[in-house]
């Protein structure tokens, strides 16, 4: 004992005090701190011992207490989380994260754009089967199972359809391919579409494009039909309807409406009369008959000498 220098017992002396100190206060040895932000959860695993593994309990919001040596937190989000695989370094990603799949014996490549979100009551389940973090998983597992989700759900279809009339029904079948391949451990995709237009080869893009104008020369060629024969009905209609107003005009003529016809006539012809009556060798003609029936020849030599 008197061996040991007291130097060394300074120090040790020192190093326990601290120590009861730090004990005193809180603090352990190792011991470390971790603060949960609202909308997220903590998951804690123990990385040693008989225990080792995930625990079963999540952590709510708030500071968290552990172990730094034999412990760690693993912080999940409760909300939404939206990704998007692009081409583009602006967008998402600094590097290319676009999907490229087979469809109709050629290639697309397209960006494409995922939301979905963490069941915090199974986030045990999750990391225990992929050890990994809501990053992590972002960064490896979703591109690759959504590349993997687009090359089965378009075995079968062309090219045109899927920018056509397919397009949604592909989307959808990609939609649950993620569901079922994640669902069972607490990861739910809530949507999947397309950022942009896909993008095929030149060669064919001009084929699509050129199917697309035939397409729609098609619907204008029908649409003008349909115009044309509009028309058509609309004459016939009309002239239908004006020998039936014929017709009908023709079957109201009756006596009734010839003698109306015979006194405007008369009428007119008083108008035009002067007063004055015609005179014929022999004497005055009688007084002349507005008859339009009646004739209107001058009287014969024999009826003027009598």
């Amino acid at each position: 004992m008197k061996n040991i220098p007291r130097r060394f017992l300074k120090l040790t002396g020192i190093t326990v005090t601290l120590a009861i100190i730090a004990s005193g206060c809180g603090a352990v040895p190792g011991s470390s701190v971790k603060r949960i932000p609202a909308g997220y959860v903590g998951l804690k695993v123990e990385l040693y011992g008989e225990n080792r593994g995930v625990q079963n309990a999540t952590i709510s919001t708030g500071k968290v207490w552990y172990n730094g040596y034999t412990e760690e937190i693993v912080v999940f989000p409760d909300h939404v989380q939206y990704y998007i695989l692009t081409a583009s370094t602006e967008e998402g990603s600094p590097v290319d994260e676009s999907i490229s799949f087979g469809v109709g014996g050629t290639t697309v490549n397209a960006d494409v754009s995922l939301s979905y979100f963490f069941n915090t009551q199974k986030i045990k389940d999750f990391y225990g089967k992929y050890l990994k973090d809501p990053e992590q998983f972002k960064a490896t597992l979703v591109r690759s199972e959504t590349r993997n989700c687009f090359n089965q759900s378009a075995t079968g279809l062309k090219p045109e359809e899927i920018v056509g009339n397919k397009q949604a029904q592909l989307l959808k079948d990609v939609q649950t391919c993620l569901n079922n391949k994640f669902g069972a451990v607490g990861v739910t995709f809530d949507s999947v579409g397309f950022v942009s237009k896909p993008r095929f080869d030149e060669s064919i893009e001009a084929q699509i494009t050129a199917r697309f104008q035939a397409e729609q020369q098609a619907v204008a060629a029908k649409a003008q039909l349909e115009v044309a024969e509009a028309e058509s009905k609309r004459k016939i209609a009309e002239a239908r309807g004006e020998a039936e107003a014929s017709r009908i005009k023709a079957s109201t003529v009756s006596p009734l409406t010839i003698r109306l016809r015979e006194l405007e006539l008369q009428e007119e012809m008083i108008k035009k009369w002067d007063g004055i009556l015609p005179t014929y060798l022999g004497g005055t003609a009688p007084f002349p008959s507005f008859d339009p029936n009646a004739g209107h020849s001058l009287p014969s030599a024999s009826t003027a000498n009598k």
